[in-house]
């Protein structure tokens, strides 16, 4: 045999082979790996201003299909590999990544701490007090049309000028928001700023302690007719709360009913004890005014959106319509969370009712000067329970929170006579611990 011929055979073969293996490298799928993604993460998280863009830029391998899906509490925010994204909303937010190739696929995590323009003290000269009411509108109730009192051809521009004389710039007048749902709006000249660790306003009212409850061993109550607090800052400067920059203060039984010092006893004496959230109420305007006491008990019928039904009850105490006399429609429809029921008849024979104090968190729910009867900006929630982080408000809403009717009392409803910034007072109360 010819051993120049062989050996070159034998080095064909090799060369062929390893132009084999260079191809086969050369064909040889990506994979994409955990480590395959890198997004630089400044130390402690990533921080943003509200309603300024926050950009991520990841790194990876651009000559490969991956898909980036970003999500913010569960809803897809981008599908690109950069994100740039707009907050509206202070507080500490989880961005999720997910990136895929083929049917691998990786999530990452990562903190954001959005945060607000820092708010200035109040300027000199500012007030304390409530300086403009933007709207008016109680619900059913013995003194509606009485607290302010209401005149043929008032409108609801002149109603709110009857409130704003009553409760505006430190009068202590007073105002009654009826039965549930009934509210009030203000402003003031300034935004209140929110202090870390401090409370920063208090809604004034006219809560009193029970004198002689016939249960000595019972919990502190007496007249508290709580009103759910709102708070919105004017994030756009427009002038004006906008219905996305409404927050609600998360008082006591919005975080668990069942501490409520009170509750086991409420309950055993058949009161809906629940909290509802997203609760809806109508009350019908009456054809007439009532005739007799016979018609009393049947005055004003309403119903909500849990499958309930009933009647306002009109008392011998006040005479007038329950029903506010400037709103145009026969039917009042209003919203938000209903607390639980609150009032107990303690003496059994329906002439002593009781109704508790909830522990913190509501206007007139507690006496002005005890130290629950101040708020914490930072107890706002947004409406899926979160903690939101305002630096300040501009604009405070209250309604009534119980629907329930109390004997010879009546229904619950919340009176307000003031609210007052504490810092420009100088009064300094700690936030709950």
């Amino acid at each position: 045999m010819n051993f120049r011929f062989l050996n070159s055979i034998v080095l064909l073969l090799l060369s062929g082979a390893v132009l084999l293996m260079t191809s086969c490298d050369k064909d040889e799928p990506f994979v994409l790996t955990q480590e395959d993604i890198i997004v630089k993460v400044p130390e402690g998280g990533f921080t943003a201003k509200v309603n300024q863009l926050l950009r991520i830029t990841p790194e990876y391998p651009a000559n490969e299909a991956i898909d980036f899906l970003w999500l913010l509490n569960e809803e897809v925010i981008a599908t690109t590999p950069n994100l740039e994204y707009m907050f509206e909303i202070g507080g500490d937010y989880k961005l999720n990544l997910t990136v895929t190739h083929d049917q691998q696929s990786f999530s990452y995590e990562y903190a954001v701490k959005v945060i607000f323009e820092e708010v200035e003290d109040a300027p000199e000269g500012a007030t304390a007090y409530i300086t403009k009411v933007l709207d008016f509108l109680p619900a059913v109730g013995q003194f509606t049309n009485k607290l302010p009192a209401y005149k043929d051809g008032d409108t609801q521009e002149t109603m709110n000028a009857k409130v704003l004389e009553a409760i505006g710039n430190n009068n202590k007048g007073m105002i009654s928001l009826g039965g549930f749902g009934g509210y009030v709006v203000v402003g003031f000249d300034h935004t209140i700023k929110n202090v870390e660790g401090k409370r920063d306003f208090r809604v004034l009212a006219n809560a009193f302690y029970a004198a002689a409850n016939p249960d000595p061993n019972a919990p502190i109550g007496g007249s508290c007719e709580p009103g759910v607090i709102m708070v919105a800052y004017d994030a756009n400067k427009d002038g004006i709360p906008n219905d996305n920059e409404w927050y609600e203060i998360a008082g006591s039984s919005h975080i668990d009913p069942s501490q409520e010092l009170w509750y086991q006893r409420a309950k055993d004496a058949g009161c809906n004890v629940n909290l509802y959230r997203n609760y809806e109420i109508t009350y019908h305007r009456p054809q007439k005014e009532p005739s007799s006491r016979d018609e009393w008990s049947t005055y004003i019928s309403w119903e909500d959106n849990q499958g309930n039904k009933g009647y306002k009850v009109k008392n011998q105490y006040h005479a007038q319509s329950y029903f506010p006399q400037w709103f145009t429609t026969d039917k009042l429809t209003l919203k938000g969370t209903c607390l639980p029921q609150n009032g107990i008849d303690e003496s059994g024979k329906g002439n002593y009712f009781v109704l508790y104090k909830f522990l913190y968190g509501y206007a007139d729910n507690e006496t002005n000067a005890a130290d629950d009867s101040a708020i914490d900006i930072s107890w706002a929630i947004n409406n899926m329970g979160q903690n939101v982080e305002l630096p300040g408000v501009d604009f405070i809403k209250i309604y009534t929170g119980v629907n329930q009717e109390n004997g010879w009392l009546g229904e619950c409803s919340t009176e307000i006579t003031g609210v007052e910034d504490l810092h420009i007072l100088g009064v300094d109360i700690d936030t709950r611990k």
